[in-house]
């Protein structure tokens, strides 16, 4: 979910707000040389058409190795496969969590060996209100949770984070918010010992009871994420505060200190006042967006499809308040050019996904599920 405490209350009937290693020594950091890129011109490289509808709030949409149906998450607790007009609610957690403005069932992860092991992943706010992810395993077709990874206090009801995916190491990476409140006033994203804020990871194919390790930090509310594959990448929208959406992408490099997104010292790349910079490397946005575009931004993937020609490559993104959809062009480095405004919206915009051929799927939480198709 997303944004901050007073965006919560407008949007709150709508969703649920969306989606809305180091020392502590201090450092110094100055804006970049080269300004993240921004909207330069419109496009339409697809269009899109409702594929589905009837849902309770979908905030997740995608699909399973080894398996050819769609797989819809929706906020009110229960994971469904679609396939044709056959509907099945797999797992269904509606009476273990709290549903609100940026609560409920906020990411799904399927194992990389998904068609053998028949393991999933979900991450949750429970009843109390606190982050909850669990592990389950489908046997024959009855699902059985197996583990906790992670149970975190969270202060606030806003800033829960949301994606949960394996990333190019076969780790599973989730994203955590700031806690909540304006301005991360207990400076926790900056804080190397506290989690949230962070991007973390698990080895959940070693250790029985894996311990988080953090890979990112500075972050407000990482909503969505997403793992380029063939460049080794994470893509992140992270939600802003009063001016500015940004969209991330840091290479990662395991061996390395985790690296620094500069929240809650900047926002995007203007110098927030109250709080100071910690230790990591900066790493400064790919491209923002203002609040005159939207105000909660959807990251999304690199698309390596094969139906949109004109879009390969691109990275897509969007917004949840106002539905707009930007696709950008990956430079060399942690750049990127060419951001065109795609012709085509999607209302209440919860997430970008693909299916099983790596086509877009994109979830809406006024209750329906489309896809993108040739212009």
């Amino acid at each position: 979910m997303r944004g901050r405490m007073r965006r919560a209350i407008v949007l709150a009937p709508l969703l649920a707000a969306i989606f809305a290693g180091c020392g502590a020594a201090e450092q110094s950091a100055t804006a970049p040389e080269q300004p993240p890129a921004r909207e330069s011109g419109r496009a339409a490289h697809f269009k899109v058409e409702q594929v589905a509808s009837g849902f309770n709030r979908p905030a997740w949409v995608g699909a399973a190795p080894g398996d050819d149906a769609v797989w819809v998450g929706e906020q009110t607790g229960r994971l469904l496969r679609v396939a044709g007009s056959d509907r099945r609610a797999v797992i269904d957690v509606r009476r273990q969590i709290r549903v609100g403005a940026e609560q409920g069932l906020l990411g799904v992860a399927f194992h990389p060996d998904f068609a053998t092991n028949h393991r999933l992943y979900l991450h949750m706010t429970d009843r109390s209100g606190n982050t909850r992810v669990d592990e389950y395993v489908l046997e024959r077709g009855t699902p059985r949770v197996t583990r906790t990874l992670l149970r975190l206090d969270q202060p606030e009801e806003n800033h829960n984070g949301g994606q949960l995916a394996f990333g190019p190491d076969g780790r599973l990476y989730l994203g955590l918010g700031d806690g909540g409140g304006a301005f991360d006033p207990d400076h926790r994203a900056q804080d190397p010992d506290d989690l949230l804020g962070k991007i973390i990871a698990f080895d959940v194919d070693g250790q029985a009871r894996p311990k988080p390790e953090i890979v990112l930090l500075g972050l407000r509310n990482p909503w969505r994420f997403s793992f380029d594959f063939a460049l080794g990448e994470i893509w992140i929208g992270d939600v802003g505060q009063d001016t500015t959406e940004e969209v991330n992408r840091v290479l990662l490099e395991p061996d390395e200190p985790p690296k620094n997104l500069g929240w809650s010292a900047f926002e995007g790349t203007e110098r927030v006042d109250g709080d100071e910079l910690g230790d990591g490397e900066v790493v400064w946005p790919a491209a923002t967006y203002s609040h005159r575009d939207g105000c909660s931004v959807t990251g999304g993937v690199v698309y390596r499809g094969t139906r949109l020609r004109r879009l390969a490559g691109r990275y897509l993104y969007g917004d949840f308040c106002s539905g707009a959809l930007w696709s950008l062009q990956v430079t060399p480095g942690q750049g990127a050019a060419d951001v065109r405004r795609e012709r085509a919206t999607v209302p209440q915009l919860a997430h970008i996904g693909t299916d099983a051929n790596g086509e877009l799927l994109f979830a809406s939480v006024s209750g329906a599920i489309f896809r993108a198709v040739r212009p």
